[in-house]
């Protein structure tokens, strides 16, 4: 059997409405506060791993989680990258590429980005290396598209309607495999 924590960072400082994927943003003021809420959640003990994506408010968050062990940093696992659009106020973003995007998200990109089943193929090859390690229990802190990618392997949700699952900042999801064809998920923090 193997536990997988999902832990998505706390909220970035960033002006509702901004377009950011792989934007390295800041942290809130409330960062410590939300961190030890999600702390709660979590199980007593050492992981067995710890894995977090590059981006910053990842990377701060494990270090303050777990103090006592080193993390992997692992790309496969960072948000979904919007290219030209990182950064930028929704708003601004022409009307019409956006629609067309939105409509077709999973094979269509932002200009210089990617688009979701790309997401979904570099997450799933980190989970199916992951699995191969058997590891009992196991931390991931990411973001959430690649949480939303996960659960849409593990609950069998089409990817085009996994965005209906609220997954709110410092969410934790649990995941345990008892083989390779029952998974349990269960939402610790929506």
């Amino acid at each position: 059997m193997t536990e997988i924590w999902l832990i998505r960072h706390t909220t970035p400082r960033v002006n509702k409405g901004t377009c950011y994927g792989q934007l390295d943003v800041p942290l809130t003021d409330r960062f410590i506060d939300e961190a030890e809420a999600i702390r709660k959640q979590l199980p007593g003990g050492l992981f067995d791993a710890v894995y977090t994506s590059p981006l910053s408010r990842c990377t701060r968050l494990t270090k303050l989680l777990f103090t006592s062990q080193e993390a992997v940093t692992d790309q496969r696992i960072m948000e979904l990258n919007f290219g030209q659009w990182e950064g930028q106020a929704w708003e601004s973003i022409n009307a019409d590429l956006l629609k067309q995007w939105g409509d077709n998200f999973l094979t269509q990109a932002p200009p210089d980005g990617e688009h979701f089943n790309q997401l979904l193929m570099r997450v799933n090859s980190f989970m199916d290396e992951l699995l191969l390690k058997q590891h009992p229990k196991v931390a991931v802190v990411t973001h959430s598209g690649v949480i939303r990618a996960l659960l849409s392997r593990f609950l069998s949700i089409p990817a085009s309607k996994v965005f209906s699952l609220e997954l709110s900042y410092g969410a934790v999801v649990k995941i345990i495999i008892h083989t390779t064809d029952y998974q349990q998920v269960k939402f610790i923090k929506g």
